[in-house]
């Protein structure tokens, strides 16, 4: 990818709302738990063993370059952005910010209501994903770079295209997904602000992404880790 990607070492980690075993304190994460559970058998799952990625370097020193018609399509000549749906409300603005458990009290029609708003959101990013979608990827200098980013249609793996270099992510190996005041809790070399979004792996690469604003970091934030938690 020309310059590299972000490279990350994980530090005190565990605080971030990522994974299912880590997200239990913090705000809303009983939805991203439901809600993922939902998703496992509204897109369904695929039962065929998966590829060992235990040597994968996904960020490596030297990148494996895959041409671009084995995995994803030519770049279009439109480059299509990430949508944020309107009402799209943020009831945490930044969970590392809330205090205590932080759960929010709902009735049983309001939370009905939530998780309904929820799905229509998780399948709208779903669809955008499996056409493809540019997000601002943040380099090791900082600087930020186009990237494609795009799903299998078993939503098991996430596809980095820029230029003419595809890489590939198994959504399994995703450990931690961290956003906003987060990042505190991450020794990484690359320069971040609250507006960026990291998928930290298995192996301790990561590769961040930068968001114009807090709706849109949450936005990506939160269905990623919905539809990381539906493959557990």
């Amino acid at each position: 990818l020309g310059p590299k990607l972000a490279g990350c070492c994980r530090g005190q980690a565990s605080n971030c709302s990522c994974h299912a075993r880590g997200a239990g304190s913090r705000r809303w994460s009983s939805f991203v738990d439901d809600l993922a559970l939902i998703m496992m058998f509204t897109f369904g799952r695929c039962c065929c063993a998966q590829r060992d990625v235990g040597d994968e370097q996904v960020f490596g020193n030297s990148p494996l370059e895959v041409p671009t018609n084995e995995l994803a399509p030519a770049l279009p000549a439109e480059r299509k952005t990430l949508h944020v749906p309107p009402d799209f409300s943020i009831r945490s603005v930044d969970s590392a910010a809330s205090s205590g458990s932080g759960y929010v009290s709902l009735n049983e029609e309001q939370k009905a209501r939530e998780m309904t708003k929820l799905q229509h959101m998780i399948r709208d990013f779903v669809m955008e994903f499996l056409q493809g979608v540019f997000l601002d990827a943040v380099l090791e200098d900082g600087s930020l770079v186009p990237c494609r980013c795009l799903m299998d249609s078993k939503l098991s793996v996430l596809m980095l295209q820029v230029h003419s270099t595809t890489r590939t992510i198994d959504l399994t190996n995703i450990q931690e997904i961290c956003s906003g005041k987060e990042l505190r809790d991450l020794r990484v070399s690359t320069p971040l602000d609250d507006l960026c979004v990291t998928l930290v792996m298995a192996d301790d690469q990561c590769v961040s992404f930068k968001f114009s604003d807090v709706q849109g970091r949450e936005h990506f934030a939160t269905c990623m880790k919905v539809l990381r938690l539906a493959l557990d």
